[in-house]
């Protein structure tokens, strides 16, 4: 599994190994995928516009992944759109969660049965975390410290009223991006610290558990021996919020900065 050639292609996802005899750690690309199974359709609106505003649309655009293998690190990159399985929340929540997108709009008109909530996890949700499990346990078999993993995620530029619902303090101006760790618990300091410094100093602003603290991924992947953040990126630094097109001349240049700051994390913290 782990000296492929070759991406490892499914429905569900993308798994591209590291190359060479070195593997430093795992990245996830959980919110980038836009693929609605037509099984999920007869639960769905079909307002299709609404359905894109909450995508981490192009995130896995935003890294250059075979410059990221040659460092040793996997990439594992979902292909299902989060409003059928939202791979960053546990089994209980995640089937067809969002009832409407975080501006309001109507996504789910129907909701499953009890047995097609267990056939949609066992589908689209467990292999993603297995894949993960697996990644993990053989990262630490590697070893001797913590193994390095960061969940990277994309953020509107300004809190919706879903956001400020959820956390009416927040700030309405974002930072460039928004580092994670659950408030100090999935990593050592050393850790998340290194990757706010080195996107700063490339001209980023970058926030520490503001506005978000991580997600499900981080809180499962904490189980194992790891130095682990959620990374969220601001969308109106690379993207037309509107059109949700990427806009070049940002995105170009954040590709460079964002593979060479994850794989200089990934080398720093490679024990």
């Amino acid at each position: 599994m782990f000296s492929l050639d070759h991406p490892l292609k499914s429905p569900l996802f993308d798994y591209y190994a590291p190359l060479g005899a070195s593997y430093r750690g795992l990245l996830s690309i959980p919110h980038s995928g836009e693929d609605i199974p037509s099984v999920f359709e007869e639960f769905l609106s079909g307002d299709y516009r609404a359905y894109q505003e909450d995508v981490d649309t192009k995130v896995n655009e935003l890294i250059d992944i075979q410059a990221l293998q040659r460092a040793g690190v996997a990439v594992l990159v979902a292909h299902v759109h989060r409003i059928c399985v939202d791979l960053n929340r546990a089994e209980a929540n995640c089937v067809l969660f969002w009832k409407e997108n975080t501006h309001g709009k109507r996504l789910v008109i129907k909701d499953p049965t009890v047995a097609e909530t267990e056939r949609f996890i066992e589908t689209y949700h467990r292999p993603y975390y297995e894949l993960l499990k697996s990644s993990l346990q053989e990262l630490e078999k590697r070893k001797t410290g913590p193994v390095s993993m960061v969940d990277l995620h994309s953020m509107p530029s300004r809190p919706t009223e879903y956001h400020l619902k959820q956390n009416p303090n927040q700030k309405l101006h974002r930072s460039d991006f928004c580092l994670s760790d659950r408030k100090g618990k999935t990593c050592e300091p050393a850790f998340i610290n290194f990757f706010r410094d080195a996107l700063e100093a490339r001209g980023h602003s970058a926030a520490l558990n503001d506005p978000y603290v991580g997600g499900f991924v981080t809180e499962f992947v904490d189980r194992f021996r790891t130095n682990n953040i959620q990374i969220e990126i601001n969308r109106a630094i690379y993207l037309d919020e509107t059109t949700k097109a990427l806009v070049p001349n940002q995105a170009i240049p954040l590709r460079t900065h964002l593979t060479e700051t994850l794989i200089a994390g990934f080398e720093r913290f490679d024990s």
